[in-house]
């Protein structure tokens, strides 16, 4: 008991890094927004994750290498691929809508992660996560709202956006055992850099930068270290040790933030019912959180792959 106790707090601890991962995502929205501004689309993206994975190689070491065989490598391209075409739709996106609609269809991976789950990883969702879905997904709705309802081509990129996203968190569980952290993170945000660099060679008018403005800076900084460096090792790191559909209820608190952080930065307008939506996010993920222990049952989702998600 005390053993499964003990894996029930480190599973509440990993729960705990994987919410500061959405306070930086949801942070970078408006910063992102203004940086696409400056620079294109795929030119900030391969600049952003070079430096994030020079940073992450310095990190794992030759210790951390030594844990990468070939499937490793292959494993980390593999989830590279995915964040990275998450991250080109997202950003397409973001220069076609407001930063904080962005947020909000993102968080719809919510709702593709248990659907995925079952078929691709033989780990459905519980009840408990399942009445967590919906009511996350009632407050996803609301958030996005306005009459007459309509999804501009910006929404409609976010929303592919979301699709990668949520297949990302479930390669995530499939891929990361027996594997340095840091490591595998650089293999994926590598991967990334080379992607968006030959990207930009193709399609965008300029690779760098002609100016150095303070606000690029700043923001290459806070979106390298913060919001890939972190966050994706941290990703990497703790969300093996929950399950996906309790990580991808944890990940709605990002469109939450990016509200947040967009009508502080950015000055961007939300309706009471807008704010009403981010409530329910939380409180659908706080559902899922609370049901094993509202329906009076023991559950260590790290024992069993069924259990609460």
């Amino acid at each position: 008991m005390l053993k499964s106790a003990g894996k029930y707090s480190q599973q509440h601890f990993a729960e705990f890094m994987l919410v500061t991962v959405t306070l930086f995502w949801g942070a970078t929205f408006p910063i992102v927004k203004e940086a696409i501004e400056l620079l294109p689309v795929m030119a900030f993206l391969w600049i952003r994750f070079s430096l994030a994975a020079i940073l992450l190689g310095l990190m794992a070491g030759r210790a951390g290498f030594a844990t990468l065989d070939k499937q490793g490598w292959l494993k980390g391209m593999l989830l590279g691929t995915l964040l990275f075409s998450s991250y080109l739709f997202q950003t397409f996106g973001l220069e076609r809508t407001s930063s904080a609609n962005a947020g909000f269809l993102t968080g719809l991976n919510v709702v593709w992660v248990p659907l995925l789950a079952g078929p691709l990883l033989k780990k459905p969702a519980a009840f408990g996560a399942k009445v967590g879905i919906a009511i996350a997904f009632s407050g996803l709705v609301l958030l996005t709202w306005h009459s007459p309802w309509s999804m501009n081509p910006g929404d409609i990129l976010v929303l592919i956006c979301s699709l990668f996203v949520a297949l990302h968190i479930l390669g995530l569980d499939r891929f990361t055992a027996g594997y340095d952290a840091r490591a595998l993170t650089f293999v994926q945000i590598a991967t990334m850099a080379v992607l968006g660099f030959i990207g930009s060679l193709i399609f965008d008018p300029i690779s760098w930068p002609r100016e150095w403005p303070t606000s690029l800076i700043s923001a290459f900084l806070i979106t390298a270290i913060l919001a890939t460096a972190y966050a994706f090792w941290a990703m990497t790191r703790y969300q093996r040790l929950t399950t996906p559909t309790r990580a991808a209820l944890i990940y709605t608190l990002e469109p939450v933030w990016a509200a947040i952080f967009s009508v502080w930065l950015l000055n961007e307008e939300l309706t009471s019912m807008a704010w009403t939506g981010g409530f329910l996010i939380v409180a659908g993920m706080v559902f899922a959180e609370a049901w094993p222990m509202l329906s009076r049952k023991k559950v260590y989702p790290l024992t069993d792959s069924k259990l609460d998600a």
